[in-house]
């Protein structure tokens, strides 16, 4: 988390929004009579994935924002099942399919690599140099 101000710095939650609104534009070209209830499932899945990175962002712990990340992992793992669905039944072409199962794995490595990150040592002491600086900006010191 060093250097991001809002969880929209976030690479991890970039790639899972990108995601998100490929999914949302692929699932709107399907004809109105298809399938609404997997159109809801995979629209929900993909977007849960960047909610939870936000809502992880915001509780300012490591370990609480690991935990969020590991949602996130599952909802894209959804995401990529469903995903893997819509080619089988024909909602999509394989390059279709191709292109956004690659935005999947871009935000799932993505995720991975920062929840690694949050469950270092490291990310523990930036973690308590950040809330002593926020505890007393003057010093930096906790007293």
């Amino acid at each position: 988390m060093p250097g991001a101000a809002r969880f929209e710095d976030l690479l991890a939650w970039q790639r899972a929004h990108e995601l998100h609104l490929e999914i949302w534009k692929a699932t709107d070209c399907l004809p109105p009579g298809r399938d609404r209830r997997f159109t809801d499932q995979i629209r929900d899945a993909s977007e849960s994935a960047g909610r939870n990175v936000a809502e992880g962002f915001g509780r300012f712990n490591p370990n609480e924002f690991a935990y969020f990340l590991g949602i996130a992992r599952a909802s894209l793992q959804e995401t990529k099942a469903l995903l893997k669905k819509g080619v089988d039944v024909g909602y999509w072409s394989d390059r279709d399919f191709g292109r956004l199962d690659s935005l999947a794995n871009r935000a799932l490595q993505s995720v991975a690599k920062f929840q690694r990150y949050l469950r270092s040592p490291q990310a523990k002491r930036n973690a308590e140099q950040r809330y002593r600086r926020a505890a007393h900006p003057e010093t930096g010191r906790t007293r």
